[in-house]
């Protein structure tokens, strides 16, 4: 009896011994194939984290040279709106007292005011709200930059179980 329980040990341990070697010829594949995700994301973390800091080199610039790229619509459409007042308020100081072409540019300048108030008030409530409308053009490229390097992390992360997983398979 001892024999045959001897024998069939032996025979369960080969099984278990070839099962282990067929996991590990299948799983091989998989961690060879999570390595180059997790590397191909790597890669591509470094590019968003490269793109962020030139995007905030280029906003920081802009700014400083007053480039309207580092201004968002909404303060775009005001700073027209007061240069627009501006101009008029030059027309009526020009024009002759009591013309025709006085009256016009009044009743412009009114218009012009008008306008300027409701965009001022847009642009503080985009802003309050964080419509992106508030937002200008390098202050979106960067928020979107940020939200690829999340996402690039999560894909990290996720590659990072995938491997683990797989290895220990």
């Amino acid at each position: 009896m001892k024999s045959i329980y001897k024998v069939g040990m032996a025979a369960v341990a080969a099984a278990f011994a070839l099962t282990s070697v067929s996991v590990y010829a299948q799983s091989s594949p998989m961690v060879k194939e999570d390595r180059a995700q997790m590397k191909s994301d790597e890669a591509a973390s470094q590019r968003e984290n490269q793109q962020l800091k030139t995007d905030q080199a280029r906003m920081k610039a802009d700014k400083g040279s007053g480039k309207m790229a580092a201004e968002s619509k909404d303060s775009e459409r005001v700073y027209k709106d007061s240069q627009a007042v501006k101009g008029q308020k030059k027309d009526i100081a020009a024009d002759k007292p009591g013309s025709l072409q006085q009256k016009s540019d009044k009743s412009a300048l009114q218009r012009e005011q008008k306008q300027l108030k409701s965009d001022r008030a847009m642009l503080k409530s985009d802003k309050s709200e964080g419509k992106m409308a508030a937002e200008s053009k390098d202050s979106e490229r960067i928020y979107k930059d940020r939200q690829a390097i999340k996402g690039e992390k999560k894909d990290i992360s996720a590659d990072r179980s995938n491997l683990k997983a797989d290895q220990s398979k």
